[in-house]
């Protein structure tokens, strides 16, 4: 059996920055879930299949035709606020990664800072497309932890046989005004083959996760249709390279302006000794300003 009732969560401890589902310890064993797990909804309403990929924790209190669903993983599966108990069921599914992918996760959470948002696909305006960009709301971008203009990377899980795998790709983000938002509510239509389609009335769920605009190249390269959710965050490697331009120079100025000004004679042993502990104070600080933007 692979179709579970939805409840909400109870207990977040275990979450760790993560979006989580609680099921019983005997379905993890029986569906050989490991740390990670993908919940599928196939959506009447929309024809399609809707996937989150989430963090699974146990709950020996739960019977075993029910799972504990996150509110933000609920919504973005077309789940509305409130609901019967018997309503809504979804599937779960083993979410495969890589050791490279494994490391990451828990380097990013407990290194620099750790924070996904879910995001409703909608198609880009005209004048955005072939442009690898993508547009959300400007009041997301506090909650990611990165700034107008940077780098995050969204994801969706591919179905691979009777697991799935974590596609991801790295796209510069820019702000959707509310403007912007207001004419594109105007040209939805309660239609899934519309041009535009409307995932507030298609759905029913409001307010539904923010919107994400993606051209067809960039929905392509993930396989992700108009409606379907993908999760984002900020692009680690993006920020960390951004602060040395912006924090790393500074410091490396100020370090010559600082050897040159002392009355002492420097040797090239000397020298050496102070770019390396500048560089590695330099480091640690730009890693600390990296977590600050989220912690």
């Amino acid at each position: 059996m692979n179709k579970f009732f939805v409840l909400p969560t109870r207990d977040r401890r275990v979450a760790k920055g993560d979006y989580i589902v609680c099921i019983s310890l005997k379905n993890k064993k029986s569906l050989k879930l490991g740390r990670f797990a993908v919940l599928v909804r196939r959506s009447p309403e929309i024809k399609r299949e809707l996937r989150v990929p989430c963090q699974v924790a146990v709950d020996r209190n739960l019977g075993d035709d029910k799972v504990r669903v996150d509110q933000s993983l609920r919504n973005a599966l077309g789940i509305l606020f409130e609901y019967d108990e018997k309503e809504f069921t979804v599937e779960i599914y083993l979410l495969r990664l890589s050791l490279f992918k494994k490391l990451r996760y828990f380097t990013s959470y407990f290194l620099l800072g750790r924070r996904y948002l879910f995001f409703r696909v909608c198609k880009a305006d005209i004048s955005d497309l072939e442009k690898n960009i993508c547009r959300i709301p400007m009041d997301c971008f506090k909650l990611l932890g990165c700034e107008e203009g940077d780098k995050v990377i969204y994801e969706y899980p591919i179905h691979e046989g009777d697991f799935y795998r974590l596609k991801e790709f790295a796209i510069r983000c820019f702000g959707a005004y509310e403007e912007m938002i207001k004419s594109r509510e105007e040209m939805e239509e309660e239609n899934i083959s519309a041009r535009y389609p409307s995932a507030e009335r298609l759905l029913k769920v409001s307010p539904d996760i923010p919107r994400i605009f993606l051209d067809a190249h960039a929905r392509e390269t993930l396989q992700v249709e108009p409606l379907c959710a993908v999760r984002v965050r900020r692009d680690l490697s993006h920020l960390f390279l951004k602060q040395i331009r912006e924090f790393g120079v500074i410091l490396f100025l100020s370090m010559i302006a600082s050897v040159q000004i002392l009355p002492i004679k420097m040797s090239w042993q000397s020298l050496h000794l102070i770019f390396v502990v500048s560089m590695a104070i330099a480091f640690v600080l730009i890693l600390l300003n990296i977590r600050a933007k989220i912690k």
